[in-house]
């Protein structure tokens, strides 16, 4: 049988370690607005390189990527309750924060 806490009651020494292992994480994967615009450019410098010397075939077709993922998070993001610039900036950062973790 679980036994019930009470909501006033201090999270055990299982919960306290969960909880931390879960605050380490979310950091360690937090992406910001700098490394999204460090991802957009890279993406636009590899892109434009790629075009330069190979054609306009492959830009096309990974800048066409990019933009169904960034539709993608950001109806992903309207979804789970945003508006205005907030919902834009967010399924930016999920497009191009990639670029942080560099």
């Amino acid at each position: 049988m679980e036994r019930e806490r009470s909501v006033g009651a201090e999270p055990n020494a299982y919960e306290r370690v969960l909880a931390e292992d879960q605050r380490v994480i979310r950091e360690a994967l937090a992406s910001s607005r700098g490394g999204a615009h460090f991802g957009l450019v890279l993406t636009a410098v590899v892109l434009g390189a790629v075009g330069y010397f190979e054609g306009s075939r492959w830009p096309l077709i990974v800048g066409g990527v990019f933009a169904v993922w960034f539709a993608l998070a950001l109806m992903v993001v309207s979804h789970r309750g945003g508006s205005g610039w907030k919902l834009v900036e967010r399924a930016y950062i999920a497009t191009f924060g990639w670029a942080q973790w560099l």
